[in-house]
């Protein structure tokens, strides 16, 4: 049952105070030292805390306090910071030398209930003094977090397992893309070579007043030709060749082509000489670049782009810069953002950072930092 507490106008301050710390839902706790202590940079604070652990006392404990440790009050009183930490003895340690020197903390902690069971404690302390300013003990209000505590931990394990799952589908889809690419530009191609080279030769038999094949205004031999421009983009938007032939740079170079062909856009290209990278970096490095290009045609209305590529030490810096109509910090949730989410996604799954920066009207720019191997 709820404690009785008595109507304010029937107590004292002193009085008051007793039913505050009675009736906290938080828990309210006093450990007094049996003698104070000098604290202060001329003392061996290591001696120090070896004579606190062992003769800084429970005191005082309101019912909340005890139903946290699954005690009842009198079980508590006497205790010393060494019970309280047997099972981290160093850790108890380090909390205690950071309450003495700043006078004054807010910790989370991970303690130890009288029947064994763990449980997280937020807390905030504060210590007492004497008059010659030696401390005398401390005062503390804690709570049980542990709950929360958990359910923390479960989201960043769900938010490690999709991140993982995200990198495995990127993986997997770029594997596929590969693989279709390939056979598009080898299959598919060889027909059209093939079947490009049977009309070449039904038309060196055919008469010459008779003409090429034609279809409406195009011969067939430039219609053929037009389809395997259109294979050679598929492929290539699939899985740039260069890419694996040539490496990350001289892909980024193509892109770069073709996206100011496309959009119109003036893309200028930065990028410093470097060895190699692993398959699996480049192509996340590739569609890093890709994706950047494609939000600032969709969104920017820019008309320069700046992209950059640069090795610092052990790092490959990526950088999209544009002149466009930049955003606004609402505008980086929702849908619009997927793709930087997708950017971010590549940039964690190769260990890298994504930083952004654009203000309304001031353009946007993107920087992606991702560690290499010498």
């Amino acid at each position: 049952m709820p404690t009785a507490v008595p109507e304010p106008s029937q107590l004292n301050t002193p009085e008051l105070l007793e039913a505050f710390f009675e009736a906290s839902q938080d828990g309210f706790f006093f450990m007094m030292l049996d003698q104070p202590v000098e604290w202060g940079p001329e003392v061996d604070k290591g001696a120090v805390l070896d004579y606190v652990f062992a003769h800084q006392r429970m005191t005082k404990v309101n019912p909340a306090m005890a139903q946290q440790f699954r005690a009842k009050p009198a079980e508590l009183i006497g205790m010393t910071p060494s019970d309280f930490f047997r099972h981290d003895v160093a850790a108890g340690r380090r909390g205690w030398r950071k309450l003495f020197d700043a006078g004054h903390t807010h910790s989370l902690t991970n303690e130890r209930r009288l029947d064994g069971s763990t449980m997280w404690v937020e807390g905030d302390y504060m210590c007492f003094y004497d008059a010659a300013g030696r401390i005398t003990g401390h005062f503390g209000i804690q709570r049980d977090v542990s709950d929360r505590v958990k359910a923390g931990e479960e989201l960043e394990q769900s938010r490690t397992e999709l991140r993982a799952l995200a990198a495995r589908l990127q993986k997997t889809r770029e594997e596929e893309r590969t693989r279709i690419a390939r056979e598009i530009h080898d299959e598919l191609g060889q027909a059209l070579t093939a079947l490009k080279l049977d009309v070449a030769w039904l038309e060196s038999r055919r008469s010459r007043n008779s003409g090429v094949f034609r279809v409406g205004d195009v011969s067939l031999s430039d219609r053929i030709d037009q389809t395997m421009q259109i294979v050679r983009r598929i492929a290539s938007e699939l899985r740039p060749s260069v890419l694996d032939q040539l490496g990350l740079e001289a892909a980024i170079e193509s892109l770069v082509r073709e996206t100011t062909q496309r959009t119109g856009i003036a893309v200028c290209l930065h990028a410093d000489d470097f060895p190699r990278l692993p398959d699996e970096i480049a192509s996340h490095a590739y569609r890093i670049i890709q994706e950047a290009l494609t939000n600032v045609s969709r969104h920017s209305k820019a008309t320069r782009v700046d992209v950059s590529v640069r090795r610092v030490g052990g790092v490959i810096i990526l950088g999209v810069e544009d002149n466009g109509v930049g955003f606004t910090p609402q505008s980086l949730s929702g849908l619009r953002s997927l793709g930087l989410v997708g950017i971010r996604e590549r940039a964690l799954a190769c260990g890298g950072t994504l930083m952004i920066r654009g203000e309304p009207g001031q353009g946007t720019g993107i920087a992606v930092t991702i560690p290499v191997k010498p």
